[in-house]
C-alpha cells in the first residue's frame, strides 16, 4: 500500500469562552500527534510550555501538537470572551518538517494580523473545511502547505522591524542562490554594512559573508552529488558569479575539487 503523503484538514470550528475551565494539557490528551492551529479572534488566550507563559491576543495563533508537554486555555487575567478558530491537520510527510521548523525558528505563539496572507489562507481553508469545497486532495495538501509557508513568511518579514540582524539572517538563508550582496542585505535592514556585519558576527560567531558562502557550498556538494550538471550551471545555480571563483572556494572549503567529490 502506498504511503499518504497529502496533508489534510480532519477538524475545524470556532468557540467562545469567557471562563477558566477553558483549560487543555496536550500531554494528557489521547488524540494522535496531529497539528493544531489555534487563531485568536477576540480577546486572549494563554500559551504554556517548559519555558514560558505567552500570552495570545488577536492577531496571534499558537501552534502545537497533540501529546506535547503544553498547555492552554483562558487566563485567569482576562477581562472578555475569547473567541478562536482552530484547524486541526493531519500532516503526513508534506507538512510535519515544515512545521516544525517554524516551531524551531518562532516559537509556539506567532504572528497572523488580519488582512495577511496566511491570514487569508487560514480563513480560507477553515470555510473550505467547513463547506466540504476542496476541489481534491491534491488541492486541500497544497492549501495546508501554502499556509504553513506563509506563517513562517509572516515571522521573517515581523523580525524586519523588531530584530534587523535577525531579519538579515533570514535574508541570506532564503536568498543565497541568488547574487546578493553584503550592504544591500544590510539596506533592506534598515542598518548599514558595518554594523550588519559587526553585529551579525557577534550573535552568530560567523561574518555574514562566511555564513552566505558555507550555505553556498553545501549547496553545490549536495548538487554534485545529486546531479550531472556541468559545474558552471551548479555554480550559477548555488549563486557563485563564475565556475572559477566556484572551483577555488569549494576546494578551499572542502579540501577536494568539485569533480573529485563527484568521482
Amino acid at each position: 500500500m502506498k504511503e499518504d503523503v497529502f496533508a489534510r484538514v480532519d477538524g475545524g470550528g470556532e468557540e467562545l469562552r469567557a471562563d477558566t475551565s477553558y483549560f487543555w494539557d496536550n500531554s494528557k490528551r489521547s488524540e494522535s500527534n496531529r497539528i493544531n492551529l489555534q487563531r485568536t479572534q477576540n480577546g486572549e488566550g494563554f500559551f504554556e510550555d517548559s519555558q514560558r507563559r505567552y500570552s495570545v491576543p488577536a492577531g496571534k495563533i499558537m501552534a502545537f501538537t497533540q501529546r506535547e508537554n503544553s498547555r492552554y486555555g483562558y487566563p485567569a487575567t482576562a477581562t472578555e470572551p475569547y473567541r478562536l478558530r482552530y484547524l486541526s491537520i493531519d500532516p503526513t510527510a508534506t507538512a510535519t518538517p515544515l512545521f516544525h521548523r517554524i516551531r524551531h525558528d518562532f516559537g509556539p505563539v506567532l504572528s497572523m494580523p488580519n488582512g495577511s496572507e496566511s491570514a487569508s489562507l487560514f480563513d480560507e481553508i477553515f470555510h473550505r473545511f467547513r463547506q466540504r469545497t476542496f476541489r481534491d486532495r491534491y488541492h486541500e495538501s497544497d492549501l495546508i502547505t501554502r499556509l504553513l509557508t506563509s506563517i513562517y513568511r509572516q515571522q521573517v518579514e515581523d523580525t524586519q522591524h523588531t530584530d534587523p540582524i535577525e531579519y538579515g539572517y533570514h535574508i541570506l538563508h532564503n536568498q543565497f542562490t541568488n547574487p546578493i550582496k553584503l550592504k544591500d542585505v544590510a539596506s533592506s535592514c534598515g542598518i548599514s554594512r558595518e554594523h550588519f556585519i559587526r553585529a551579525f558576527s557577534q550573535r552568530f560567531g560567523k561574518s555574514p559573508g562566511a555564513v552566505l558562502r558555507k550555505l553556498r557550498l553545501d549547496h553545490a556538494h549536495s548538487m554534485l552529488q545529486a546531479t550531472r550538471l556541468p559545474l558552471q550551471q551548479i555554480a550559477e545555480a548555488s549563486g557563485f558569479s563564475t565556475a572559477n571563483v566556484f572551483c577555488r572556494s569549494f576546494r578551499n572549503e572542502f579540501g577536494l575539487t568539485p569533480s573529485a567529490v563527484r568521482q
